[in-house]
C-alpha cells in the first residue's frame, strides 16, 4: 500500500489538491507550489492525503507522496512544530523555520537525495 511511507499507526485518506489548499493554509503551505515550479514532473505525481484517524492523529498536518514506480518519498508538513518533513525507508530530514530559505533547502534536497539530480 501506497501510505506505508506514512507509517503505520494512522489511517489516511487521498485528498485532492484543490481540498489541500483549501484545507492547509499553515507552515510550509507554499512547498507544493515551489514543486509545481521548480520539479513539475514530480508534482504530477503527488498524491495528497489527510489522516482520517489513528493512535495519535494529527488532522492539521499535511501528507503527499511521491512515487513513478522507481522512486518514492514522502512530505509532511507539520504546522504545530513548523517543520516540513521529508523521506523514504533510507533517508529522513526535517526542515524548519530555522532556515532562512526552507523552501529551497527542501526542493535541494528532493533533487540530491531522491531524484540524484546534482
Amino acid at each position: 500500500m501506497e501510505t506505508e511511507l506514512l507509517g503505520d499507526y494512522s489511517k489516511y485518506i487521498e485528498e485532492k489538491f484543490e481540498d489541500l489548499t483549501t484545507r492547509y493554509n499553515r507552515f510550509g503551505k507554499d512547498l507544493y507550489r515551489e514543486i509545481q515550479k521548480e520539479l513539475p514532473e514530480v508534482f504530477k505525481k503527488l498524491k495528497y492525503y489527510r489522516e482520517k484517524d489513528g493512535l495519535r492523529t494529527f488532522p492539521d498536518d499535511s501528507y503527499a507522496i511521491f512515487n513513478d514506480g522507481k522512486t518514492e518519498f514522502r512530505i509532511i508538513l507539520d504546522p504545530d512544530c513548523e517543520v516540513i518533513c521529508l523521506g523514504n525507508f533510507e533517508t529522513n530530514i526535517e526542515i524548519g523555520n530555522w532556515n532562512n530559505d526552507y523552501y529551497k533547502e527542501a526542493i535541494e534536497f528532493i533533487k540530491k537525495e531522491f531524484l540524484k539530480i546534482e
